[in-house]
């Protein structure tokens, strides 16, 4: 197959395709959730739960196994087409047998707390609703392994709205436990959200068939699984990404913790807030890393290293050039978001305010996180690990130094938890362009310098010019509440809430538009004009 930046694009928007589906359904889904059982108790402990259920889910189904699968295997398949389908059938069995026996243990051990453990109420019922929802950990990593195969197969549809599924299910539970008291809806809640995994696993499976079959392989778990050469020489490579997403993993758990010790709706005002600063980064930075990993990894086999440099340097700008100013308009108006979004029901004023500022905090961390999503795999693909693990072991260590100064020593609030993680990311970011710099020459202050800095001169422009429109118009704005010292308050009429952001957005939009063609923001105004790129190589 022949990689081009046009056919990166295209799997960009295959990927988008199915992904924008998922993400709308996963807005949907939180704004049902926001509207049923707003951000009391009983919610964030669900929510908790479930990051708690769901930690290996960036170990054997996404992330550090995504990252060594595509290299591996297109190495494999290089060499012989069915022996890259013997390799993905041991390893989707190994991994079955390992988290069959992880899930176990791990449910009689949270079971045997919860009988013979002199826990709180609140620590019970995070404990339960943990065991509740740990079998869905192994569908959702089946489905991760499924995913990586589909995307080496240039199938990126197929992962991208499965979980649609998913998100379906979550919703008809909400809808279903509506009238139910939160601490009587959450248990349930938590076998329907089982449930949902399983179905979103299931979606990706008949494409998963085809796609081995093509490669020489009639069906799955035909043969006896034994540790083979061609999974023991993914050890070395998975190891080191099992090391740093384990951290990344017990780092986030502990983002929850010290969210729930700040506040005991905070982890609720984090999943709300991160809920809209992933919608960016899944649509674009996720789709363009999952498409951009098999070309370098390609790239890298055949020893193109103009092709591999050119890739990487594509995405960097492309990405850089969308997330500047969805950033600034996040900071500007994230709480006229979240209003519409959220603020109905039992997602009161306050809940509003909260979760604005803990968007605050994760937005600005969008770009950096963006950019380690790219930056990262062009050293998965020369089979580097050794750089990515460290420098996200580093930003773990800060992540939690920040936590425990802010939260613990200084007493904030939840907001201080989405601050450090934002830190952290960017010293992730430091110290992986240090060492891709050193090793490919790619540099985003190369090239590529001048259409930034115009993009983050026209994004500032643009956001003056919504400040101001805010003001005149006396939209409600918790940016200016607090520069003149008072607190917002917003409407629950779900047709002014969609006037004021359609206002907002137009505004900020056309201010883009008129500011990116004035101003010479080329890569800005062929990205929102929506013109197609040019294949390059150069």
């Amino acid at each position: 197959m022949q990689d081009t930046t046009t056919s990166i694009f295209r799997s960009v928007k295959h990927f988008l395709s199915g992904t924008l589906l998922s993400r709308i359904t996963g807005l949907l889904r939180d704004v049902t959730m926001a509207a049923a059982f707003g951000t009391q108790g009983p919610v964030a402990a669900l929510l908790m739960a479930f990051r708690f259920s769901h930690l290996l889910r960036r170990i054997f189904g996404e992330g550090a196994l995504q990252s060594a699968f595509a290299p591996h295997f297109e190495e494999l398949r290089k060499d012989n087409p069915l022996r890259a389908a013997h390799f993905f059938n041991d390893l989707l069995m190994g991994i079955t047998v390992l988290l069959s026996g992880i899930i176990l243990l791990s449910m009689v051990g949270l079971g045997s707390l919860l009988v013979f453990g002199n826990l709180s109420d609140g620590n019970d019922e995070i404990l339960l609703l943990t065991l509740l929802m740990m079998p869905g950990l192994l569908f959702i990593c089946l489905y991760g392994v499924n995913a990586s195969l589909l995307q080496c197969e240039q199938q990126f549809f197929i992962p991208g709205v499965a979980p649609v599924l998913f998100n379906g299910i979550w919703t008809l539970g909400v809808l279903c436990l509506w009238k139910v008291s939160d601490r009587e809806a959450m248990p349930l809640l938590a076998i329907m959200i089982v449930l949902a995994c399983a179905a979103q696993w299931l979606m990706t499976l008949p494409a998963t068939l085809r796609a081995v079959r093509s490669l020489g392989l009639q069906t799955l778990f035909t043969r006896t699984w034994s540790l083979t050469a061609d999974l023991k020489a993914l050890a070395p490579m998975l190891s080191l990404g099992i090391l740093g997403i384990a951290a990344a993993q017990i780092n986030t758990a502990l983002d929850a913790i010290f969210a729930r010790y700040a506040d005991l709706s905070g982890p609720a005002y984090l999943w709300y807030a991160i809920r809209i600063q992933q919608l960016p980064l899944a649509l674009f930075g996720v789709a363009l890393s999952g498409a951009l990993l098999p070309p370098l990894a390609r790239a890298v086999k055949g020893e193109d290293w103009q092709k591999f440099q050119t890739f990487l340097e594509y995405g960097i700008r492309k990405s850089a050039t969308l997330m500047i100013p969805i950033t600034m308009v996040i900071l500007v108006a994230g709480d006229s978001a979240i209003n519409l979004l959220y603020g109905r029901g039992d997602f009161s004023d306050a809940s509003i305010i909260h979760t604005t500022y803990c968007l605050w905090g994760y937005a600005l961390g969008l770009l950096p996180m963006t950019l380690v999503l790219l930056v990262a795999p062009a050293f998965w693909a020369q089979g580097n690990y050794r750089i990515p693990t460290m420098a996200s072991l580093i930003s773990v260590a800060i992540n939690c130094g920040l936590n425990a100064w802010m939260v613990l020593g200084m007493g904030w609030g939840a907001a201080s938890v989405a601050l450090a993680t934002s830190v952290s990311a960017w010293v992730n970011l430091w110290i992986l362009h240090y060492f891709l710099r050193k090793q490919t020459h790619v540099c985003l202050y190369s090239e590529g310098w001048i259409s930034v800095s115009r993009t983050v001169g026209v994004s500032l422009i643009a956001g003056v010019i919504l400040v101001g429109y805010q003001f005149f118009e006396g939209s409600p704005s918790l940016l200016l509440g607090l520069w003149e010292g008072k607190l917002s308050s917003y409407s629950k009429e779900f047709l002014i809430q969609v006037m004021n952001c359609g206002m907002i957005g137009g505004v900020y939009y056309l201010s883009l538009i008129a500011m990116s063609y004035l101003c010479h923001a080329r890569d800005l105004f062929q990205l929102i004009s929506f013109q197609l790129p040019k294949d390059q190589f150069s």
